[in-house]
């Protein structure tokens, strides 16, 4: 989501970021936990730094990559 007045954090260009879980078996993912590891409540490094990939298009993919 970007929303440059609520995501003030420069390293964010001004976007928010979810994480999600992975199951192989099912393969679906489902919305990350607090009781998850990192990124959730943290800062916006962890979601910023795979979006620089896409830097040329506002950090934005247009689909989930395949694990």
């Amino acid at each position: 989501m970007k929303d440059s007045k609520r995501f003030t954090d420069p390293d964010s260009g001004g976007w928010g970021y979810a994480a999600f879980n992975y199951d192989t078996a099912s393969d679906t993912f489902t919305p990350g936990t607090y009781k998850d590891p990192a990124p959730q409540g943290h800062d916006a490094k962890c979601g910023v730094a795979c979006h620089a990939l896409a830097q040329s298009k506002d950090y934005i993919f247009t689909t989930y990559s395949r694990r």
